[in-house]
């Protein structure tokens, strides 16, 4: 469909839905998950565009992969409705893939919860349903690791600590990475020297979770290291997760580097240094 055939899908009403879901499956599976992804490039694109009753009705589409998108286009909402959907989904749905992406999409919550921005009864939930999948989930299943990643916004969860501790022991990089990202979203400084250490890690993918984990925590004891990625590394994700990071911490030090990185003849980090200069003015030193 053409963009200004799918701007008409915009906030329709309870008819205009009869009247798409009566056709819905006159369309194949590859069709209607291209619709999903076309509404959410649209959505992201503008966001006077509201597809939130599609995403839903697609909620129950009998295919997992139209499900999938459609769970993913929900990324932005926040009302106690969908909260409560995508908990069933991440519990009951018969795809794999279908939960993970919940799981995902649940962290979003999770993190509201975290800034105080979900009230205490859905927070209370949620944990508990989030609990269940990482203790139920084969270990180091990426169910489990996209479970802990939203857990681990919960202040001194016993599990979500127990499980940071096994994955980052026992497991592989994917299952280290996703620890990573579970220690800088779990704000607890027990982890800081593990992440600063990690930031030497020989692997880029744990090199970039760790400078996203430092930026998290505002970690001013990792700048020195931060900063040497800004300079030496070879991996363009770890070195914008790292320039990402010194913005998040802010301190004089971060910011000169950043400044230095912004006056240089690289185009891209140039941007992506003004971008974390200016989450600096707000998060780091005065």
């Amino acid at each position: 469909m053409h963009q200004q055939d799918l701007i008409y899908l915009s906030d329709l009403s309870w008819d205009q839905m009869q009247e798409l879901e009566a056709i819905w499956y006159g369309a194949p599976a590859s069709r209607r998950v291209q619709l999903i992804k076309q509404l959410q490039k649209l959505a992201n694109d503008d966001v006077q565009y509201n597809f939130k009753r599609i995403f839903l009705f697609a909620l129950e589409d009998h295919h997992p992969a139209v499900r999938k998108v459609a769970v993913e286009g929900l990324w932005e909402e926040d009302s106690p409705f969908i909260l409560e959907k995508l908990e069933g989904i991440l519990l009951n749905d018969s795809s794999l893939e279908v939960r993970v992406s919940a799981a995902g999409v649940l962290s979003n919550y999770a993190y509201k919860s975290a800034v105080g921005e979900l009230d205490d009864e859905h927070a209370s939930r949620l944990q508990e349903v989030l609990q269940e999948v990482v203790q139920q989930a084969d270990d180091g299943s990426e169910l489990q690791r996209k479970a802990l990643e939203a857990l681990a916004f919960f202040e001194e969860d016993p599990i979500a600590d127990d499980y940071i501790e096994r994955l980052y022991w026992e497991g592989g990089y994917e299952e280290q990475a996703s620890a990573l990202i579970a220690m800088g979203r779990s704000m607890n400084t027990k982890w800081s020297s593990t992440i600063i250490k990690e930031l030497g890690n020989p692997h880029p993918k744990l090199r970039k979770e760790a400078a996203r984990a430092a930026g998290e925590m505002a970690l001013r004891e990792s700048v020195p290291d931060l900063i040497r990625l800004t300079q030496e590394d070879t991996d363009k994700e770890a070195i914008h997760a790292a320039i990402w990071a010194l913005g998040q911490i802010g301190t004089p030090q971060a910011k000169r580097m950043l400044r230095h990185i912004a006056n240089s003849s690289n185009k891209d980090l140039q941007s992506a240094a003004e971008e974390a200069l200016d989450e600096a003015m707000y998060s780091g030193d005065i």
